[in-house]
């Protein structure tokens, strides 16, 4: 199955969920947005590495977001950087998978 990760608006500003969502549940609430059954599956490094050459991403590329995913840590922080950036709230994650569902099918 597809793997989703959140991502930024062509704006620049990540449009940041107002409660933190792992990616176990950004990946359902995307398939919903889709109309089909989306999950996230964790892949061996080596498996990832693989994956991504074979798509033809440049090697350095490669390590280099291999190397973040390894050393980031999971985060529950929820700021309010975005109403403070834009003086609106942070949208939901579902609103904004709704809104890019075409880019996902």
């Amino acid at each position: 199955m597809p793997v989703c990760h959140a991502c930024a608006d062509g704006e620049g500003v990540l449009q940041a969920e107002r409660t933190a969502l792992s990616r176990d549940e950004q990946a359902p609430t995307t398939g919903e947005a889709i109309g089909r059954p989306l999950r996230f599956e964790k892949v061996p490094v080596q498996l990832a590495r693989e994956q991504m050459l074979a798509d033809g991403r440049a090697a350095a590329l490669v390590e280099a977001l291999l190397a973040s995913a390894e050393t980031r840590p999971e985060s529950h922080l929820v700021t309010s950087t975005v109403e403070e950036i834009t003086g609106a709230p942070a949208r939901t994650f579902r609103s904004w998978a709704e809104e890019h569902a075409d880019a996902f099918r």
